[in-house]
């Protein structure tokens, strides 16, 4: 474990109640035994817990729990992993294409094919994708016409923007991925061009479950 994935599991804790406002956290020598790591990466991960506001470390007494439950939008944010999002994804996405087929203009679809354009001349760059990647996605969703699912999609986007998520694209997005991600993209967009709804649907179930695989490959 890494001190990202520490921090990540202790959020988890806090936000499901096993620790709550003004507890004191288990000492740095405990939590370095319980995950099998040095001391020095249990105290990055304390760093990480104190700069996102879950913590608050004292000197001469301990690090004391500061989350309180009217933080739980950015808690969820900050402790959803990345198959929880990609589940979320599937519930809105397919759909979302769907209504996009019935409402796109050609200036929605001008602003989602140059995102696209970006990432087909990314070479390889994973930092270039990933970036366009999400403007691609939330071109789409305007591309709906649907307010509420744009501000869905901004808060997943949120979550992809976490630190949890550089680290997954580190391990995921490689040239020939990138390629395969940039093919499936291609057909939803010529889909939505076509008006076909349910091949469009189809193509971003399809993506979804290859980004599904990436990350399942990447954990395993």
């Amino acid at each position: 474990m890494n001190a990202t994935d520490i921090a990540g599991a202790l959020r988890r804790q806090i936000s499901a109640a096993q620790f709550t406002r003004d507890d004191r956290l288990p000492p740095e020598r405990t939590l370095a035994e319980q995950y099998g790591v040095a001391r020095g990466t249990v105290r990055e991960a304390l760093k990480q817990l104190e700069d996102s506001g879950f913590v608050e470390r004292r000197a001469g007494s301990g690090t004391y729990v500061t989350y309180s439950e009217r933080d739980d939008s950015r808690s969820i944010v900050e402790t959803t992993r990345p198959l929880e999002l990609i589940d979320a994804r599937f519930a809105v996405e397919p759909h979302m294409v769907r209504l996009a087929v019935l409402h796109a203009t050609e200036f929605d679809l001008a602003k989602a094919e140059a995102h696209l354009a970006i990432m087909e001349d990314c070479g390889g760059a994973a930092e270039v994708f990933a970036e366009a990647d999400e403007r691609f996605h939330m071109a789409l969703a305007h591309c709906s016409q649907n307010a509420l699912i744009v501000w869905m999609m901004k808060k997943m986007h949120e979550v992809r923007s976490h630190a949890q998520w550089a680290r997954m694209r580190t391990i995921t997005l490689e040239s020939g991925i990138i390629a395969h991600y940039n093919r499936q993209h291609r057909a939803i967009v010529d889909a939505i061009r076509a008006r076909d709804a349910e091949s469009a649907g189809r193509a971003m179930k399809e993506h979804l479950e290859s980004a599904r695989r990436s990350l399942v490959d990447a954990a395993s």
